[in-house]
């Protein structure tokens, strides 16, 4: 029998027992892993840093194209087109000189266009070479075309067209040369669509090769002059400044222009062709032009001193202009007309015009 103490702790204890004790709430069944504490995949993560990869090299591509633009453009459109110049076989010049004439304008409208006409803000307002080398273009063309209509002259003076279209090829401050350069050249095609049908009297090679000459010495003397002042200058810039690179592409400009009417002539200047010492005298001041016209430097270069680095393309293009100089002034006295048939020409105008002997003679 339980003691008295025992019993009077019975009814505590059972208490005890009694008491409602909280039962742990069941946990759900998990249908997914979880993969937060997971190792990722090594192809992942080499997959994750070439994506930042691409895009960070597209975000720099696009700020370096932003910031790159304007320069680009201004290179991309400083292209000079000095190829030569060959007619297709579908075209028949009778004046092979107004061919060139023509070919070299279309040339510079359907490039790069005529850089002097453009805003301030186009990418060609910026450029030295390409401007200098379209205006000697442009002034050498109007030269010889006036050469042209002086030599194919009537009774009323030098020929209409001719004499227009060298005044249009003229640049004029203030005014846009496109409109002036479709106009002559739309003259040159009406004067030699006229030659063409006899309409006009057409220059022969013969006639027009010693002026030539005359000419093209002339441009080789004032491009030394302006090349040896560039040369001889105090220097301002590294590598060159603007006039040593206006002064290189004048003379470049006009050396591309005389060899191509010089081939364009001695195609047809065939009373040449059998006399070996005027074709190779006519061959010489070919081959002098043309190491002047084929200089094309990246980089325009007027350095002093021996040139160990840099070279100076001044001077080499003025070397090569004094040897197209001697060969086409020694080509213009040799094509030139002997002095008697001079004196015969003067005595016969005089003795047509009596009242101009009267005059002559005391």
């Amino acid at each position: 029998m339980p003691s008295r103490s025992a019993a009077a702790k019975l009814p505590k204890a059972y208490d005890e027992d009694l008491r409602a004790k909280p039962r742990p709430t069941p946990i759900p069944p998990e249908h997914f892993i979880s993969l937060e504490h997971a190792e990722p995949s090594p192809m992942m993560l080499s997959f994750q840093k070439g994506w930042r990869r691409i895009v960070g090299f597209f975000k720099l591509t696009l700020v370096l194209a932003v910031i790159g633009a304007y320069p680009a453009a201004v290179a991309i459109s400083s292209h000079i087109d000095d190829s030569p110049v060959v007619f297709p076989p579908n075209e028949s010049w009778s004046v092979s000189g107004v061919g060139v004439a023509i070919h070299k304008v279309a040339r510079e409208l359907a490039g790069a266009g005529w850089a002097d006409d453009r805003a301030e803000w186009h990418p060609q307002a910026r450029l030295t070479a390409l401007p200098a080398w379209q205006e000697a273009t442009a002034a050498g063309l109007s030269d010889h075309v006036k050469l042209l209509s002086e030599v194919a002259a009537n009774a009323d003076g030098p020929d209409d067209d001719l004499a227009a279209a060298s005044r249009l090829l003229m640049a004029v401050p203030g005014e846009d040369m496109l409109p002036r350069l479709t106009a002559a050249a739309e003259a040159l095609n009406r004067f030699d669509t006229r030659a063409s049908r006899g309409l006009a009297l057409r220059p022969s090679p013969e006639e027009t090769l010693p002026l030539e000459m005359a000419l093209f010495a002339g441009w080789a003397r004032e491009d030394i002059a302006a090349l040896s002042d560039r040369i001889n200058a105090e220097q301002s810039a590294w590598l060159a400044s603007k006039e040593d690179i206006t002064a290189f592409y004048t003379a470049k400009a006009r050396a591309h222009l005389a060899h191509e009417l010089i081939l364009a002539s001695k195609a047809r200047a065939y009373g040449l062709t059998g006399n070996a010492e005027l074709a190779a005298t006519l061959a010489r001041a070919e081959a002098s032009w043309k190491r002047a016209a084929e200089m094309k430097p990246v980089f325009v270069s007027n350095q002093h001193g021996s040139g160990a680095i840099l070279p100076n393309h001044l001077s080499s293009m003025a070397y090569y202009l004094v040897e197209a100089e001697k060969a086409s002034a020694d080509l213009a006295a040799r094509l030139a007309p002997p002095p008697a048939a001079v004196e015969d020409v003067a005595v016969t105008d005089a003795a047509a015009d009596p009242a101009a002997t009267e005059v002559a003679v005391p």
